[in-house]
């Protein structure tokens, strides 16, 4: 996955520094149209959610109330574009599996593994930026961590939202393996990534369409 990060950091810090109230729908937009890009894989997820929290803490430097209420924002915009890439993976996993001989098997596997870990990753990688951050983004970082712990996140009540969809498609991957033996046709790594990629830039323009009076401000429905 190419991706400029700093490019990522540089917006989502203007995104901070600017009206609290639209901060949460300039992140989600920013977060959305990097995971478009290339493969929505384990690497990408955290490389743009770190490129995210950098750009949020660098957008928070003056230690007031609004600031800490424009970290809380950012963060909550991140969790949903990470809620809509969970759908997007998802989605790409049941076309796979209907799909299954151009997809591998293991490679299915493996992104119905990492759906599982999305919630968990986030958590993790928010932690981390806390333990690095320093003063106010230090704070409220680790405020906003156990508040997730503690409350859940928009990325783990839509993977919890999908447990009838994910068992699904585990069992009909399980009879596909039952009933064919032999290897799938494609087993290049990364065509499922790529695949709900291409998920998740319909999901985003569902989001955010082009046009739209918000095109600044970012998409309104996070359950779209």
């Amino acid at each position: 996955m190419s991706q400029d990060f700093e490019s990522i950091e540089r917006d989502v810090e203007a995104a901070v520094d600017g009206d609290p109230a639209s901060v949460a729908e300039r992140v989600r937009t920013i977060t959305l149209g990097a995971l478009s890009h290339g493969k929505l894989d384990a690497d990408a997820l955290k490389q743009v959610t770190d490129a995210v929290l950098r750009g949020a803490q660098q957008g928070i430097e003056r230690p007031d109330r609004e600031r800490t209420e424009a970290m809380r924002e950012a963060v909550r915009g991140l969790d949903e574009a990470l809620a809509a890439a969970a759908q997007a993976t998802l989605l790409a996993v049941k076309e796979a599996v209907g799909r299954s001989s151009e997809y591998s098997r293991q490679e299915i596997r493996g992104t119905l593994d990492q759906l599982g870990a999305m919630e968990s990753n986030f958590l993790r990688t928010l932690a981390d930026a806390g333990r690095g951050a320093t003063g106010l983004a230090r704070a409220t970082l680790h405020e906003l961590t156990e508040h997730a712990r503690n409350s859940g996140t928009a990325v783990g009540g839509r993977i919890a939202n999908a447990g009838a969809d994910l068992a699904r498609a585990v069992a009909d991957l399980t009879r596909e393996q039952v009933q064919s033996g032999a290897q799938t046709l494609r087993n290049e790594a990364g065509l499922l990534a790529a695949l709900a990629s291409g998920m998740l830039r319909g999901v985003a323009d569902r989001l955010h369409p082009a046009g739209s009076d918000d095109d600044k401000g970012g998409p309104r429905d996070p359950q779209a």
